[in-house]
């Protein structure tokens, strides 16, 4: 089976233990997922089945979208509500616009922290297992960008966010973050990821309706192929010639009927002549390069 997956993930389980699941389920050992999210979080975890392991890259490159409950006062040390409390603090609760106008402060290309119980490695071993025996150090901050933050519900000491964000962004880390500008404090309370490039929450399979497909044999109802999953690419059809030379790795020029002014440069989905995806190739306008093919 080759093809994307958009599971609906519980809380309680880590992303490891979704594939692991689906891996049994569809007796497919070439399951990966395209970006973790944390036991505490629920919602969209794409996974990538077959050859769809390649593209995983790519689709882990898109927008994503949360829904965060942020905690005022108290502060842990995973930043999560899972965490050791380190501080409890006593604050004047703030009112609705300097939320807002403190949120707008990380909206845009920001420098952010990942956290010290996150799976960034640091000397090939993953942040998470030095904090745990208590050798973590600060990570250092890397650019990442919040393209959004709404406020969509207050009663101190919660708060309700939508955010979305490039790939790369900490939702507890920014809570973290938020919460020293407002000199409360604060963690992540719950989240739920609600879109991860073009796969949102409302198409996302639960582990229990994928449990009862696969014993009913129809699973592949559920999975996206492979030409689908990357649709929001443009796309280029290419003659059987092109084509042929394309499988092998080789360079061809871009169609001259489809260039213009307005040609966007970049990646492509490229297509032969009977509409069958090739695999994706860059493009500068005037040569297509192919990047990845599918045999």
């Amino acid at each position: 089976m080759d093809g994307v997956l958009n599971i609906n993930k519980p809380a309680g389980m880590t992303s490891h233990d979704v594939v692991q699941l689906a891996r049994r389920l569809l007796r497919e050992k070439r399951i990966g997922h395209t970006g973790t999210l944390d036991p505490l979080a629920t919602g969209v975890l794409v996974l990538c089945i077959g050859k769809a392991t390649r593209i995983a890259q790519y689709l882990e490159a898109g927008e994503k979208e949360y829904r965060a409950i942020m905690r005022l006062g108290v502060i842990t040390d995973t930043l999560d509500a899972e965490g050791r409390v380190l501080e409890t603090r006593t604050y004047v609760a703030p009112d609705r616009g300097s939320l807002l106008r403190v949120m707008q402060q990380f909206t845009g290309s920001i420098m952010q922290s990942p956290p010290a119980f996150s799976a960034v490695k640091i000397g090939g071993v993953p942040s998470y297992k030095l904090a745990r025996q208590g050798r973590a150090k600060p990570n250092k901050p890397r650019p990442t960008t919040i393209y959004s933050i709404d406020l969509t519900a207050y009663e101190d000491p919660l708060v309700s966010l939508t955010v979305r964000c490039a790939k790369g962004a900490y939702i507890r880390s920014l809570c973290a973050d938020i919460g020293d500008a407002l000199y409360t404090g604060a963690h992540l309370a719950g989240l739920q990821r609600t879109r991860s490039g073009s796969f949102g929450i409302e198409t996302a399979v639960t582990l229990e309706t994928l449990a009862g497909m696969a014993e009913s044999g129809i699973v592949a109802a559920a999975v996206t192929s492979i030409d689908d999953a990357l649709a929001e690419l443009p796309l280029i059809e290419l003659s059987t010639a092109e084509a042929g030379k394309v499988i092998h790795g080789n360079t061809v020029e871009y169609p001259a009927a489809d260039r213009g002014p307005d040609t966007r440069r970049g990646l492509v989905r490229i297509h032969d002549s009977m509409g069958r995806l090739l695999g994706l190739a860059r493009h500068d306008g005037i040569t297509i390069r192919p990047e990845l093919v599918f045999s």
